[in-house]
C-alpha cells in the first residue's frame, strides 16, 4: 500500500531541532510580552507573575534560607529561573505536539497562552486588565506560532541532503533574527519601564516649617565619605516585587478604618491639605543590611504625621496595632504607641520632590526608629486592629519589633586607597541609631585591640546619620585591620557580637583591611 504524502512540515525533524524552534519562538514571545508589560496597560509579564506568586507562597524557613544564602540576588535569581523554565516549557510543548505527527505550532501556542493566563491569575499583580492581558497573549501566541512554523521549515530544509548555501544562510538568518528579536524586546521592555511608570509630576503642599541643614562647626571634606543627604536616585531599593506597582496619584485614595470612630477616605491633595505638612531628615535602612552594607540612606522626608490622621479618625478602645496595606498586597504593622510618635510620617516627598515609583509613590510610611520592612510603600489603606498583626516578613521569621540597631560603617580608607607609612590618612564613615542619637564613635587600627575617639559632625537631625572621621598616621608598612564602633545617645555601645541580618538585623563591628606602603 502506497504511503500518503507528507505535508511541507511533515518530514521527520530531529527532536533537537524541534526544541530549538520552540526555544527561539518562546524567546520571541517573551520579548513581546516583556515590552507590553512595561507599557503600563495592565498586562503583567507572566514569568514575573508566577515568580512573585512563588516568592510569596514560600514557607518562611525556605524563603529566609535562600535570602541568607544568596542575599539580594535571591529575587533576580528567582525571576531568571522563571524565565528559563518558561523557555524550556515552550520548547517541550512543541516537542509533545509532534510526538505522533508533525509539530503543531498553533496547538503549542494555545497551550502556552492558557498557561500564561493562569500565571497572571495566580500572581499577585492587582493591575491586570483582562482585555489587555488577552490582547497581549494573543499577540505573543501568534508570534510564537509564526516563529515556530518559520523555523521548522528552515530546519527541515537544512536537514535535506540537497541543502544549498542559500538554505544555510536562511537558517542562520532565521536563528539570528529570532535571537535578535528576543534581545531587542528585552531592551525595549527595560526602556519602557524606565520611561513609563506613574506620573509623578504632582503638586506638593509646602511644609509650614521646612527642614533645614543647621549651621555647624566645620568638618573636613573627605573624598569617599557618604554625603549627609542621599539622592533619591541613589537610595537603596528592596521590596518583594519583581515588577514594582505603578500607582497614579490621580484617583489614589488612602482609606483609614478598623477600630476608629470616623473612617476616612483621603485623596492625594486632601491628605496634604487636611493636616500640617512637615519634613524631617531621617535614615532608612533595611533589616537585611549586612554590617558595612549599603542598604541604607539618609533623606529629607516630607508628609503628614500619622498621629494627626489617627487622631482625626479617632482611635477606638482596645487598639493594639496599626496595619498598613500596600498596592502590591504587601502589609505590615507597627504598635499603636509607635504610630502616635510625631516622627512617624505618611510621606509624599523625598528631598523636596515627589516620591519616585521605586520608593513608594504616591505615599509611603516612614518610621525612623524601625527597619525598612515596616516602612510600607505604595500605601493604600490603614487599619487599626485589636491584636498583634504579623506582616509578610514576620510570618517568615523576621523580627516583629525590628528596632534599628546602633551601627557604624567605615567608608574610607579601604579597597584601593593609597595609604603611606608616616603620612596622614583619613578614616571616616557614618553611624546611626534610629533616633537615639550618636554620642561617640571609636576607631581601631589594630583589629579591635585598642580604640581612639573619632571627631563627629553634628547630625542634620536626631534621626539622621552622623558623619565621623579620624586622622591616622601609620608608623610602618604592612597590613592593618580597621574597625569602628558607635555609642548611641542612651550610652549603649554597638555590640561586638557578630550576627547575621536574620531575624533582627545584623550586629558586629565593621572591619576593613588596609595595606600600607
Amino acid at each position: 500500500m502506497e504511503a500518503s504524502p507528507r505535508t511541507e512540515l511533515e518530514p521527520q525533524i530531529p527532536v533537537r531541532d524541534v526544541r530549538l524552534a520552540g526555544l527561539l519562538a518562546t524567546g520571541v514571545a517573551l520579548a513581546i510580552l516583556y515590552v507590553v508589560s512595561g507599557l503600563g496597560i495592565g498586562a503583567p509579564f507572566p514569568p514575573s507573575s508566577i515568580a512573585e506568586a512563588l516568592l510569596r507562597a514560600l514557607p518562611g524557613g525556605i524563603a529566609t534560607f535562600f535570602i541568607e544564602l544568596m542575599g539580594h540576588w535571591a529575587r533576580p535569581s528567582l525571576a531568571a529561573g522563571a524565565i528559563l523554565a518558561t523557555l524550556v516549557l515552550g520548547a517541550e510543548i512543541l516537542v509533545v505536539t509532534g510526538r505522533k505527527a508533525a509539530p503543531r505550532p498553533w496547538v503549542a501556542a494555545a497551550v502556552l497562552a492558557v498557561a500564561a493566563a493562569i500565571a497572571v491569575v495566580v500572581g499577585p499583580a492587582n493591575e491586570a486588565e483582562p482585555v489587555a492581558v488577552a490582547i497581549a497573549l494573543l499577540l505573543a501566541a501568534t508570534l510564537y506560532a509564526f516563529t515556530c512554523s518559520r523555523m521548522l521549515r528552515l530546519l527541515t530544509a537544512s536537514e535535506a541532503a540537497e541543502v544549498d548555501e542559500s538554505r544555510r544562510r536562511a537558517l542562520r538568518l532565521g536563528v539570528g533574527g529570532a535571537v535578535g528579536i528576543a534581545f531587542a524586546g528585552a531592551g525595549l521592555g527595560w526602556l519602557a519601564r524606565r520611561l513609563g511608570g506613574p506620573d509623578t509630576n504632582v503638586t506638593l503642599v509646602a511644609p509650614a516649617d521646612p527642614a533645614a541643614i543647621p549651621t555647624r562647626a566645620s568638618f573636613p571634606e573627605i573624598p569617599g565619605l557618604s554625603p549627609e543627604v542621599t539622592r533619591a536616585e541613589d537610595h537603596y531599593v528592596v521590596d518583594i516585587n519583581l515588577v514594582q506597582p505603578s500607582v497614579e496619584a490621580d484617583g489614589w485614595n488612602l482609606g483609614v478604618g478598623g477600630l476608629v470612630d470616623k473612617p476616612l477616605t483621603l485623596t492625594f491633595p486632601e491628605l496634604q491639605q487636611s493636616f500640617p505638612v512637615v519634613e524631617e531628615y531621617a535614615v532608612l535602612t533595611c533589616i537585611s543590611n549586612e554590617i558595612g552594607g549599603d542598604l541604607i540612606g539618609n533623606s529629607r522626608w516630607g508628609g503628614v504625621r500619622l498621629r494627626d490622621v489617627l487622631e482625626e479618625a479617632g482611635v477606638g478602645s482596645g487598639a493594639v496595632d496599626v496595619v498598613f496595606y500596600a498596592a502590591d498586597h504587601y502589609s505590615d504593622s507597627i504598635p499603636l504607641d509607635v504610630a502616635m510618635d510625631p516622627s512617624v510620617l505618611l510621606a509624599v516627598s523625598q528631598n523636596g520632590k515627589p516620591l519616585l515609583q521605586q520608593h513608594g509613590f504616591p505615599c509611603r510610611v516612614r518610621v525612623p526608629m524601625i527597619y525598612g520592612m515596616k516602612n510600607v510603600k505604595w500605601l493604600e489603606r490603614i487599619e487599626v486592629v485589636n491584636k498583634d498583626y504579623r506582616g509578610y516578613w514576620m510570618q517568615r521569621g523576621w523580627s516583629d519589633v525590628a528596632t534599628v540597631r546602633t551601627e557604624s560603617r567605615i567608608d574610607v580608607p579601604g579597597g584601593n586607597d593609597a595609604v603611606r607609612s608616616g603620612e596622614e590618612a583619613w578614616i571616616a564613615g557614618v553611624a546611626w541609631s534610629g533616633g537615639r542619637g550618636i554620642s561617640k564613635v571609636e576607631v581601631s587600627t589594630d583589629g579591635g585591640e585598642t580604640w581612639s575617639d573619632a571627631m563627629l559632625k553634628d547630625p542634620i537631625s536626631r534621626y539622621a546619620w552622623t558623619q565621623w572621621a579620624m586622622k591616622w598616621v601609620p608608623t610602618k608598612p604592612g597590613s592593618y585591620t580597621l574597625a569602628c564602633r558607635a555609642t548611641d545617645g542612651t550610652g549603649e555601645v554597638q555590640t561586638a557580637e557578630t550576627a547575621p541580618p536574620h531575624p533582627s538585623g545584623a550586629t558586629g563591628y565593621h572591619f576593613k583591611d588596609v595595606s600600607v606602603g
